[in-house]
């Protein structure tokens, strides 16, 4: 059975298959018409995917009364905060880190299996996908996207050769997951893997993942957290509106400030924005896959 999220996922790369036909030049131009392509998307469902977030902390038990509840939030934002602070002295390292913790999260999050014999196969293989296929087949332009996040030349080529070696560790994953897939007969699963794949192999690297990271791995948590707090799509939507505000505002006083006082706005450098933005989703992170239920 063919879930909905891996069917949105299926016609949101067809649709954009399609653009990238008719407008991939102009698309592919620089990394600010993409940014711009996916503005709404990543408000909603993109960062409001987190805004269930208080919720399954208090499913977690983390959050009993008010006085949990202030300091879960201020260890929430001081955990991006610092992250985004360090990440200026020490881009490679710190880079390092939200990249292995992103790719943990994506391959726990999203993994379909429920069987322990094949959960580590399928983890893996989603973790790869998403960072090894666009070195493999982008790889100036992952190295562009690298150095875009004020990560050094030199580092950047380490990593993209670190992870062209590990790739190699896909062919028995994907055989594996292959193997027990068909003898499950889990096509769903399938399906899904096989559009993951076409996702990052056909679409340049900041494409591939906006669209994986909206439209895959946003729904899914959505939907996931839907069934885990036994929310109604009204109540789901209702509890996304908040953050979705507040980004939304944020975004607009941007836009302001852009046309009003564009020196400012150069200042704060737009890949410092995007930094910011994903040292945002560590705190998400932690919460969703390092804390269990208890």
């Amino acid at each position: 059975m063919i879930s909905s999220d891996t069917k949105i996922f299926f016609f949101v790369n067809l649709f954009f298959l399609i653009i990238i036909f008719l407008y991939g030049e102009i698309i592919y131009s620089n990394f600010l018409n993409q940014l711009y392509i996916f503005l709404i998307p990543l408000i909603w469902p993109g960062l409001a995917h987190g805004s269930l977030d208080i919720l399954t902390a208090k499913r977690k038990k983390l959050i009993k009364d008010k006085f949990s509840l202030f300091y879960f939030l201020i260890l929430y934002l001081f955990i991006p905060i610092f992250f985004f602070l360090i990440w200026q002295i020490y881009p490679n390292y710190i880079f390092t880190i939200f990249l292995v913790l992103s790719l943990m999260h994506f391959g726990i999050s999203d993994k379909l299996s429920h069987k322990k014999s094949i959960i580590i196969n399928e983890i893996l293989l989603r973790s790869l996908i998403i960072i090894c296929l666009p070195i493999i087949f982008y790889n100036e332009q992952t190295l562009a996207v690298f150095n875009f996040l004020n990560i050094s030349n030199e580092y950047g080529i380490f990593l993209t050769k670190l992870f062209s070696f590990v790739s190699y560790l896909i062919i028995p994953l994907i055989l594996v997951f292959l193997f027990t897939t068909l003898k499950n007969q889990d096509y769903g699963h399938l399906i899904d893997i096989t559009i993951l794949f076409f996702c990052f192999i056909f679409f340049e690297p900041l494409l591939s993942f906006f669209i994986y990271f909206c439209f895959l791995h946003s729904v899914r948590h959505l939907l996931n957290e839907k069934k885990f707090l036994n929310l109604s799509n009204k109540n789901l939507l209702l509890k996304t509106i908040p953050m979705t505000l507040i980004v939304l505002f944020t975004f607009i006083c941007l836009i302001f400030l852009f046309f009003y006082f564009p020196k400012f706005i150069n200042s704060l450098n737009l890949n410092n924005l995007i930094i910011a933005i994903f040292c945002l989703t560590i705190s998400h992170v932690v919460l969703i896959n390092f804390i269990k239920d208890k």
